[in-house]
């Protein structure tokens, strides 16, 4: 799922893989490319990707 990165960390999100449920601000910033601006952002339990930001290059 995108999310757009100035707003994402007060959404509600749920892990479907251990059912964390929580705000976006507690997700851990996972991977992220520089070539392409996408980060990805990972559940703060067990690690499995819940959503990417991707932002504009400049």
């Amino acid at each position: 799922m995108q999310v757009d990165y100035d707003t994402y960390k007060t959404e509600n999100f749920s892990c479907i893989k251990c059912g964390w449920e929580g705000k976006g601000m507690e997700l851990n910033h996972g991977d992220f490319s520089e070539m392409h601006v996408i980060g990805d952002l990972d559940c703060p339990e067990c690690g499995h990707l819940i959503a990417f930001w991707q932002g504009e290059r400049i």
